[in-house]
């Protein structure tokens, strides 16, 4: 049986570790999510504003066929693969920084399981050690945020800083050679 850790705060995102390091678009694709495709109620229900079936921003079947989620009967939808057509309606914030030839910068996805009465969220670079439900409390607290201040908490300073200055680094352009 997978057991999976909830998200309930913005420092429980930050210690996990999902989005970083950048150039992972993780964080931005979280903040997207939160605010442009999900409502969270008062009793914490979580509304989903697009139909995932219709491929809107990359949305596609995911299958679990590794069982990185727990088995259910319920549909899965996966989000965030930057290499799909639909993912240009993403905002620029979220694809700016992804490298086709640089693996790091597209691992991050948004996993939803739609069921008749309820919606769970998560998020995973793949890894089940690094897969993660997000609360309905965790996407209320980031839909009631800036993106900036939504970065700046769930980072670490030095990271804040270099996620700041790498918006002008041509990632094709930088070659790692190792001896």
């Amino acid at each position: 049986m997978v057991r999976i850790q909830t998200l309930h705060t913005l420092l429980d995102l930050q210690k996990s570790g999902f989005g970083r390091p950048s150039p992972r678009h993780g964080l931005n694709l979280l903040y997207w999510f939160a605010n442009r495709c999900v409502e969270v109620s008062y009793w914490n229900l979580i509304t989903v504003l697009y139909d995932p079936r219709t491929r809107v921003y990359g949305f596609r079947l995911f299958h679990n066929d590794e069982e990185l989620l727990p088995v259910t009967n319920q549909p899965y939808y996966l989000v965030g693969n930057l290499n799909h057509d639909e993912a240009r309606n993403l905002p620029d914030y979220v694809r700016r920084e992804y490298n086709r030839n640089l693996n790091i910068s597209y691992t991050d996805r948004i996993i939803i399981c739609v069921g008749r009465f309820s919606i769970s969220v998560y998020v995973t670079n793949f890894n089940p050690n690094q897969t993660y439900q997000i609360s309905p409390q965790l996407l209320r607290t980031i839909r009631r945020m800036e993106r900036e201040d939504f970065l700046r908490e769930t980072t670490s300073v030095i990271s804040y800083i270099l996620y700041l200055l790498t918006p002008s680094i041509n990632y094709q352009d930088c070659i790692l050679t190792v001896n």
